[in-house]
């Protein structure tokens, strides 16, 4: 399984999913890289499994054919969703990629994860179209829903629900991106995440109304990789920023500090929870003990505690240039 986390190209959810062979058994294709693909089929095959994946692309008179190696499987309901690393050529992966994004049947993953998540506990009782579900986290983006009935991917229809202790109503249109078993038994249930393309002001309200009541909160899981990725991001560019160290800042913290105020910036529903947080803190007499250079300035409290207090309050002041 390990190898199905080893993604270093750009992943684009294809909807509706492609129809293709592989090794002459159809298959749908939900979604692409330069490197590899992901698809839905009803026979099971094998890790290591390698044969031609055969893609029907509109405005082609044949199949594009590339040959590729089954590195992960698993069953998916009555299915089976693999994994398949491909070898084809750049160009030829890249043409592929922009056609089907002209054509928007494509979209990169990152952009559909571009917010973030709140867990919603317990779950909101909502519905998707006729059906009743549990909404178990929001975004401004997107939903993750449980429901007895297993939808399709691709399938669109209206998300309702209502914010509990408040008179907001919601209906939002959304598209079924990705499906998965979530209990098997006397009582089988499915996940379904959404992506809801539309009023995302409306999502962003309900969300601050469920965490006024403690309703959600923010998805850690979430939060822990995209901090991964910004500390990456500064270590590696630390070395051509030496100015910052006649600040008395090392450069990787001086740019990791810059690096949360910047996603904090372009974030609304992320920065809103991180300064519900500081307004809650910065009249703790706690909070002023162990940090008093930034104690009375909730901007540099929400990203002291976006690192989880990782770093000295007094760098965080020097940071934002505070007195």
């Amino acid at each position: 399984m390990a190898a199905r986390n080893l993604r270093t190209a750009e992943r684009f959810l294809v909807s509706p999913p492609l129809a293709a062979k592989y090794g002459g058994a159809p298959v749908a294709v939900c979604d692409l890289s330069e490197k590899g693909a992901r698809f839905r089929h009803e026979q099971p095959l094998e890790t290591g499994a390698k044969a031609l994946l055969q893609l029907e692309v509109e405005g082609r008179a044949q199949p594009l054919t590339i040959e590729g190696v089954v590195v992960w499987t698993q069953p998916e309901g009555t299915r089976f969703v693999s994994g398949v690393r491909m070898y084809g050529s750049q160009e030829l992966m890249t043409a592929l990629l922009a056609q089907l994004q002209t054509s928007r049947r494509a979209k990169r993953v990152e952009e559909l994860r571009s917010t973030d998540r709140f867990a919603v506990a317990p779950p909101l009782i909502g519905m998707w179209g006729e059906q009743a579900v549990l909404i178990e986290d929001l975004s401004a983006r997107g939903a993750r829903i449980e429901v007895a009935n297993e939808p399709l991917r691709g399938d669109s229809g209206e998300l309702r629900f209502r914010v509990p202790e408040s008179s907001l109503k919601l209906e939002v249109a959304g598209q079924v991106a990705w499906t998965a078993v979530k209990a098997v038994g006397a009582a089988t249930s499915f996940r379904a995440g959404l992506f809801i393309n539309e009023k995302p002001e409306q999502l962003r309200l309900a969300i601050g109304r469920l965490c006024d009541t403690g309703r959600a909160a923010l998805d850690t899981q979430s939060l822990r990789l995209k901090l991964k990725i910004i500390r990456a991001r500064a270590r590696n560019l630390a070395a051509a920023q030496p100015h910052a160290e006649s600040f008395g800042i090392p450069a990787e913290q001086y740019l990791l500090i810059q690096g949360v105020r910047e996603e904090l910036r372009l974030n609304a529903e992320e920065a809103m929870y991180w300064y519900r947080r500081a307004r809650m803190i910065i009249n703790d007499p706690a909070t002023r003990a162990a940090a008093p250079p930034i104690a009375s300035h909730p901007d540099a409290l929400a990203v002291w505690e976006y690192l989880d207090r990782s770093v000295d309050p007094s760098i965080v002041g020097r940071a934002f240039e505070l007195p």
